[in-house]
């Protein structure tokens, strides 16, 4: 499933889902701004099923930082 998160992030972002990483953040990738971090958000509840909190959302700045609020939520992201 991580193939997966990353062509979620990097349909969002118009990036190749290639050119992400788990160090792939807000301050490193292109069009990676507060508008698109909104919109993550909501293209990840949608395509995983989940509920993310103000307090999770906050966190998410990061792949890394993602993959470790949906293991809080059961999906498994292969990392």
């Amino acid at each position: 499933m991580a193939e997966r998160l990353e062509e979620v992030i990097g349909s969002v972002l118009n990036v190749p889902a290639e050119a992400l990483s788990d160090d792939s953040s807000v301050e490193n990738t292109p069009n990676w701004d507060s508008l698109r971090q909104l919109s993550i958000l909501l293209a990840l509840e949608s395509a995983y099923r989940i509920s993310i909190t103000t307090d999770e959302a906050v966190d998410m700045n990061s792949i890394s930082a993602i993959k470790a609020v949906l293991k809080r939520h059961g999906v498994e992201t292969g990392s």
